[in-house]
């Protein structure tokens, strides 16, 4: 990109209207000053310029140009900054030489509908009714904000009249779940008077939503999108991605029901929670949970249904052996209930004081509402702690055994635990290795060494993950270990290699020993240049498009009929070189 060029979009770029968008600002005499959004302060010391067209925070000595502030704010790549900064305002440029994602037009799509919601939230006379419902539920803007929370508005053909105006196809308009045509051949929104929660993926893409009723008549309380290409729903979990910096501070993540739950857990400071949206845990949500964390809290509604989930989910995660805990929310309360009826400050003492490990909180559940003086409640006690005790180890054995003796009174020689392993998982639920993906050398190396100039640079970091999906790595744990380089450098600007290195888990940490860190270019700290990226990440894309293309003629070749998804992406790489 020439200098007239990223001097023209500069200039048509008002830092003070883009600074706004992310900086409350205040007028000091012909500059703006306000907190720096790039260090902690209390006092204000970033100051904006209309008249240079600058920002300078005179804290830290962060700022600069417009594009120099989007990128910095963004963590993306300069290149990305101007690109997205000429489109908003209205400046046709070249776009650098990416291979095309075959969903990129739908994801595009999906932001577009996710903006209109926000719009409607805000803009709108019933808009303003499901901000009132949101304001009752004690949100603030900033929290809205957060969540990009939205409003579908009543019996409307709105989003479906913006799309087509800009020029969407209305096939994947309706592909995407978000409009349905009637009988009469005309078209209608999807979502109706309901308020919406965009659902993203791993990388942050908008890939569906689901939205609440406002109608008290309604008997269906939330509608989802529909399952599509990109929506899946029991292989997401709502709030992942924007939860991802705080899961690795934590080294834990929380795991919550519903929308309204990691909302409020949020406002009240646990910024690390989750949600499966309603739905059982599935073998999916565990794999993506077990690629950032070796631990996690379940933290779901405390009534009979909560509790069965809960007990659910203990069997899914003792197969992966992830560190798992429960917390016990008293009064059968939800967590947001809780929160609404006891405050932030209890909700946050219970993280100390009603965790238990899996085994309290069966054994607990197991015996409550038993009278153990009934021979009938007797042996359904024992043979439940007896059938949780088979996969324990002998020390976990021993101690329940003892426990068990004292509350019915016997001998501990009264019980015979038949020690069982772990059912193996089946074979599409296996969690994936190394050796499970076969890659050429030369491939494997190009991902190897495009981690090794992330860690090494924030600006080739922001640069590889501005041309590279998260799916375009092959290695799992390469893949896993480069969105949380991305999360670190979100809060550093330079990677502390042991400090990030505590942030790993097991798997990962073991794998970077004696993978990554034994490579001659990292251990005589060889440089990586620009040229050597750029071929790199060709590599790496042109890897992934053969792998998806095979993939996509085998199960089209298998299929008895015709899946006309699978058939239009076909089309779509055979096209891509």
């Amino acid at each position: 990109m020439d200098n007239k060029l990223i001097e023209l979009i500069n200039e048509k770029t008002p830092i003070v209207d883009l600074v706004s968008e992310f900086v409350s600002l205040q007028k000091a005499g012909k500059n703006y000053r306000g907190l720096c959004p790039f260090h902690q302060e209390k006092t204000p010391s970033f100051f904006v310029s209309p008249e240079k067209n600058i920002c300078k925070c005179y804290g830290c000595g962060e700022g600069g140009s417009p594009i120099n502030f989007y990128r910095k704010i963004k963590s993306i790549s300069f290149q990305e900054a101007a690109e997205e900064l000429a489109e908003k305002a209205g400046i046709t440029i070249e776009k650098t030489n990416r291979q095309k994602d075959p969903y990129e037009t739908f994801y595009q799509l999906m932001h577009e509908v996710k903006e209109f919601y926000k719009f409607n939230l805000k803009n709108s006379e019933n808009g303003q009714k499901a901000l009132d419902y949101l304001y009752k539920r004690e949100l603030s803007d900033d929290i809205i904000d957060h969540f990009e929370i939205g409003y579908a508005p009543e019996h409307s053909d709105a989003l479906y009249k913006l799309l087509n105006d800009k020029g969407y196809q209305v096939s994947d308009m309706i592909k995407l779940g978000v409009v349905k045509q009637k009988d009469d051949g005309s078209y209608y929104d999807l979502f109706s008077h309901r308020i919406i929660f965009p659902i993203t993926n791993a990388k942050g893409s908008v890939v569906g939503f689901s939205g609440r009723t406002l109608n008290p008549k309604d008997t269906i309380k939330y509608v989802n999108s529909p399952e599509t290409v990109i929506f899946k729903k029991g292989q997401l979990l709502y709030h992942f991605n924007e939860a991802l910096s705080e899961i690795r501070k934590n080294k834990q993540v929380v795991l919550y029901e519903g929308f309204f739950d990691v909302i409020s857990s949020y406002k009240a400071g646990i910024k690390h929670g989750v949600a499966t949206m309603g739905t059982a845990l599935t073998f999916d949500q565990v794999k993506l949970i077990k690629q950032f964390t070796d631990s996690i809290i379940i933290a779901y509604d405390g009534d009979d249904a909560g509790v069965k989930a809960t007990l659910q989910a203990i069997h899914l995660l003792e197969k992966v052996r992830l560190k798992t805990e429960v917390l016990t929310i008293p009064e059968k309360m939800d967590p947001d209930e809780f929160i609404k009826a006891y405050g932030d400050e209890k909700f946050e003492i219970l993280f100390g004081e009603y965790v238990k490990d899996p085994y309290q909180f069966r054994y607990g559940y197991y015996k409550k509402g038993k009278d153990l003086s009934n021979a009938n409640d007797i042996t359904t006690f024992k043979n439940q702690v007896l059938e949780m005790l088979s996969y324990a180890d002998q020390t976990i054995q021993s101690l329940y055994k003892t426990r068990l003796a004292k509350d019915l009174n016997v001998s501990t020689d009264a019980f015979d635990i038949k020690t069982k392993k772990q059912p193996p998982l089946p074979q599409n639920e296996v969690l994936p290795r190394k050796e499970t993906q076969k890659i050429s050398n030369k491939y494997e190396k190009a991902e190897r060494y495009l981690i090794y100039a992330m860690l090494r640079s924030k600006q080739d970091s922001a640069h590889i993950q501005a041309r590279l999906k998260t799916s375009d790595f092959v290695d799992h744990i390469q893949s896993t270990i480069r969105i949380l380089i991305d999360s670190y450098y979100k809060e550093h600007d330079q990677l502390n290699i042991e400090e990030f290195m505590d942030s790993l888990t097991s798997e990962q940490r073991a794998y970077a020993e004696s993978e990554l860190f034994k490579d001659i270019i990292w251990e005589k700290n060889l440089g990586i240049d620009v040229s050597e990226v750029e071929h790199y990440i060709s590599l790496v894309k042109t890897a992934n498009l053969i792998r998806r293309k095979n993939y996509v003629k085998a199960t089209l070749e298998k299929e008895a009929y015709n899946n006309h998804i699978l058939l239009d992406e076909f089309k779509m790489l055979a096209k891509l070189k």
